[in-house]
């Protein structure tokens, strides 16, 4: 019906013109994505994702007009795609054109390849789809822009503007030396979760929401220092020092295994290496940042004994009388 009155509306239009006057259509106007921008994330020794929007190169866009698939993962990049249609630095190929009056919208993943899939509810009336998601090491970033709806225009349809969200759970380990004795120090070394989920689905409404969580996989977070993941530094009471790595986790509510070793060292030298197996109940959110402490005492850097301070004691004798002794002096 929409589309008979458009049609007929147009015939008016030119029964209306005389022979004299030229009738100019305006060209039709691509449609064009622009302004996509990730929300800031926080800072940390190496940020496995996407922290800055120089860094963001390419996603997947799903867009439909009057509920018809009109874009079906399409990518959408800033470098490597040619297209003369398009005036952003987005482009894509297979140029769309807006239709005036009708209605559209439009969702985004990203990255356009990123151990990501769409399983289910690709229509607007699902409020976006469900992704199946894999990861193997945690580096991977995963991120959303929800549904903007836009109406077509005759003339002047301008980019349509994405925001992104993360939407997996950033992760780092701090370790505080609170082993308070002279000239000592640690190292932590080879910090790992080993039974963190590496598959999940994810319906990607208002708010992203994670199900179907499994797979337990080992996530590396390297040596508690800033050198590189490896790097065995030595740090003395009162300081803190992060692992290496954050990582990019699937939510969940969750026990995790962690696994660390921690070097106590007096004057320089290694005096002996400790292994330890710890757990945390955490309850992963999307989009959130989280910093896991621990603090190395005394009382649990040796996960079998506490250790004891050393301690001195001391008794005196009194003075005693000794027997008068005659000894010859000589002089020379």
């Amino acid at each position: 019906m929409k589309k008979t009155l458009l049609l007929v509306a147009a015939a008016v239009a030119l029964v209306a013109c005389s022979n004299e006057e030229t009738v100019r259509q305006s060209a039709p106007e691509a449609i064009g994505f622009d302004n996509a921008f990730v929300e800031n994330s926080t800072r940390s020794v190496e940020t496995p994702g996407y922290s800055t929007t120089s860094m963001f190169t390419d996603f997947a866009v799903y867009g439909f007009v009057e509920g018809a698939s009109l874009f079906d993962g399409v990518k959408v990049a800033n470098e490597g795609i040619t297209n003369a249609e398009l005036k952003s630095d987005w482009k894509y190929e297979g140029t769309q054109y807006w239709i005036a009056g009708a209605n559209y919208d439009f969702y985004a993943v990203a990255p356009y390849n990123g151990g990501w899939s769409v399983k289910t509810g690709t229509t607007p009336t699902d409020a976006g789809a469900t992704l199946s998601f894999t990861t193997a090491d945690g580096t991977q970033d995963l991120l959303y822009a929800s549904i903007v709806e836009r109406q077509g225009a005759g003339e002047g349809n301008t980019a349509v503007a994405f925001t992104f969200k993360h939407i997996l759970s950033k992760v780092k380990f701090s370790f505080e030396n609170n082993y308070n004795a002279s000239a000592a120090t640690i190292r932590v070394k080879n910090v790992k979760v080993t039974n963190a989920y590496t598959t999940g689905d994810v319906a990607l409404a208002a708010a992203a929401t994670w199900s179907n969580q499994g797979t337990a996989g080992t996530f590396l977070f390297g040596n508690a220092a800033v050198a590189s993941a490896d790097a065995e530094e030595a740090y003395a009471f009162g300081n803190t020092q992060e692992s290496y790595y954050e990582r990019l986790l699937i939510p969940a509510n969750t026990e995790w295994n962690i696994t660390f070793d921690v070097e106590l060292l007096v004057s320089g030298e290694v005096i002996d290496t400790y292994n330890h197996t710890a757990k945390v109940t955490i309850d992963l959110q999307p989009g959130m940042s989280y910093d896991i402490n621990a603090e190395i005492t005394a009382a649990n850097i040796d996960p079998e004994h506490a250790q004891e301070p050393i301690e001195f004691t001391a008794t005196m004798t009194d003075w005693s009388n000794a027997n008068e002794v005659d000894a010859e002096v000589v002089t020379q």
